[in-house]
Formats: C-alpha cells, sequence, structure tokens
C-alpha cells in the first residue's frame, strides 16, 4: 500500500479510537488532546524505508535527523544552546561512531531556570544482509511522541522549561544518552527529572508500563492519579532486582538514574518483532498509541505543575 494511504488509515482509526474515549466526557478532558494526525505522519515518515533503519553514523540516520530538524522548527522550539545539533564522538561495541543528538527547548514561565526533560532514541538498528530494520515502535513510536508532546507544551506553556531532546546511538550502548548528561546543555542540579519514551506504539494487552517508581517513590501518588483517569492500563513495574526484567538500564533513562537524576521511562514489553525486520509502521496499534502519548503528556503537565 502506498505510504500516504497508510497515513490516512492510521490516521482514520486513531480518530475513531479517540472518539470512543469520549465516553465517558470525563476521560477524554482528563488528558491532552495531542495532534493525532500529525503523530502518524510522523511515526510514518521515521519508520519509512527511506529513513534505512536509522542507524547512528548512516546516511539513514541523516535523513531522519533532518526531518527532526525541520519539525523542531516547525514547532518553534527554541535551541539550548546555539542550535538543536549536539555533536559527540563515542566508542561503540563495533568501533568509534559520530553520533548527533537534537536538543530543543520550550522556556518555563515561572521556573524557568529548573529543567524537565523529555527523551527519546531516534536510531534503530539499520540495515542487516540488505534487509531494512524499521524501527516503528523501536523507537519510531517514541520519537514521534516527543514531537507531539512538544507541540502540545508550545501551545500549553509549562511552568518549568521543558527540555525535547532526541537521542542517537541508544542501540549502540546508550551513547547520545551518556554523551548528554558528561556534557549537559545545562546544569543537571537544576533538572527536575528525565522523561524517557521508549517502544509505546503496541501491546496485544493495551498495557503501557510507568518503570521508575520504585526509585523514584514521590512520582507514585503522581502515576496513580494518572492511571485512574489514563485511557490506557497503566501500570507500574520493571524497576526492581537484577537481570532482563529490570529496565532502568535499558534505555536512555539509566545514564540519568546514574547521575541520581529522578526519571520515569514509559514503554511496553517486548513484542515479537521487537528488534526484527517485522517491526513496521503496519503493525503498530494506532488508538492504543495515541492514549499511551496522551497518558505520557498527562503525567508531564503534572509532573511540571509540582
Amino acid at each position: 500500500m502506498h505510504v500516504t494511504r497508510v497515513v490516512a488509515a492510521l490516521v482514520t482509526a486513531v480518530q475513531f479510537a479517540g472518539a470512543q474515549a469520549a465516553r465517558p466526557a470525563a476521560r477524554a478532558q482528563a488528558v491532552p488532546a495531542l495532534d493525532s494526525a500529525r503523530l502518524i505522519a510522523d511515526i510514518s515518515a521515521l519508520a519509512a524505508d527511506s529513513m534505512e533503519g536509522r542507524r547512528i553514523g548512516t546516511p539513514g540516520g541523516a535523513r531522519a535527523r533532518a526531518y527532526l530538524l525541520h519539525e523542531f522548527s516547525r514547532i518553534g522550539l527554541a535551541p539550548v544552546r546555539d542550535s538543536f545539533p549536539s555533536h559527540f564522538t563515542a566508542k561503540a561495541r563495533a568501533g568509534e561512531v559520530e553520533g548527533v543528538n537534537l536538543i530543543g527547548m520550550i522556556r518555563g514561565t515561572k521556573q524557568a531556570d529548573r529543567y524537565l526533560v523529555v527523551s527519546a532514541h531516534y536510531d534503530h538498528l539499520g540495515v542487516r544482509d540488505g534487509v531494512i530494520y524499521n524501527g516503528a515502535d523501536d523507537n519510531a513510536s517514541g520519537t514521534a511522541a516527543v514531537l507531539a508532546m512538544a507541540q502540545w507544551f508550545k501551545a500549553h506553556p509549562p511552568e518549568h522549561s521543558v527540555i525535547f531532546a532526541l537521542f542517537d546511538g541508544e542501540e549502540s550502548g546508550l551513547l547520545g544518552a551518556k554523551d548528554f548528561v558528561a556534557n549537559p546543555p545545562v546544569p543537571l542540579d537544576r533538572i527536575i527529572a528525565d522523561v524517557n519514551l521508549d517502544m509505546v506504539s503496541r501491546n496485544v494487552k493495551g498495557e503501557l508500563y510507568a518503570s521508575g517508581a520504585t526509585p523514584n517513590p514521590s512520582m507514585k501518588p503522581l502515576l496513580d492519579s494518572i492511571a485512574a483517569i489514563a485511557p490506557v492500563k497503566l501500570l507500574l513495574g520493571h524497576d526492581t532486582g537484577i537481570g532482563e526484567n529490570n529496565w532502568i538500564q535499558q534505555s536512555d533513562q539509566g545514564p540519568f538514574a546514574t547521575k541520581k537524576i529522578p526519571f520515569m521511562y514509559f514503554g511496553v514489553e517486548d513484542h515479537p518483532d521487537y528488534h526484527k525486520p517485522g517491526d513496521k509502521i503496519g503493525h503498530i496499534e494506532p488508538g492504543f498509541y495515541y492514549h499511551c502519548v496522551q497518558t505520557i503528556a498527562e503525567f508531564v503537565r503534572r509532573l511540571d505543575l509540582r
């Protein structure tokens, strides 16, 4: 199916899901109303074959970055430093790589010198043996969600300054997030929290996990209040013990946690297409995706108001 037809079909599905969520009205009013058409257009563009899986240091990654820079400007974000791109060199598993984070900001109306970071990684696995790993859920979904939240907060200015950070090189060892905390654009002690998104567009059980309440117990009442009104099943967990069941160091919130910066990670449990060529735009669940992003946006909104 042609890409524009795919996008149109997904937008229709999101709009239908939004209409269903309007019953009861109280629940629909409890979370931000986001631009569903733009959300689906962005995830579709980032997961397209032309992006060649967005691997760090590749032409596909550069094309994705150009798209994201255009979106930062369209939304009206401001650079934290002189420009949105933040270049870094790091040692990856396969050798030294050149990466580029994208960092934009909306200045706070009341406490502009204190910051929330909303983050996602835009890289994926690239092309392997001639096969494109599109990474629709991982993590075009989180990246497009960050853009949707940036657009909403631009229209609804936050009290604290909000940094929207799109990290490169997560799949190569959390490289972009590590560089961010090693060379922060603002003092680390001015960062209230990192809210990280990684894989938020599909789950057969309709479950979205918030991971981080155990090491950050002050956030639990906030999460509980949101779970009561969220249009998805919001669960807490995956933040204790050792091994694969503990997600704290498995995505870009990890370097923030290491620096003792409060964090919350939103994501779904692994699905059959995780890190496989089947992670394509046609396999996301648009209604679930839209509701996940609404839920996370509401968390950020309430966190800002605390």
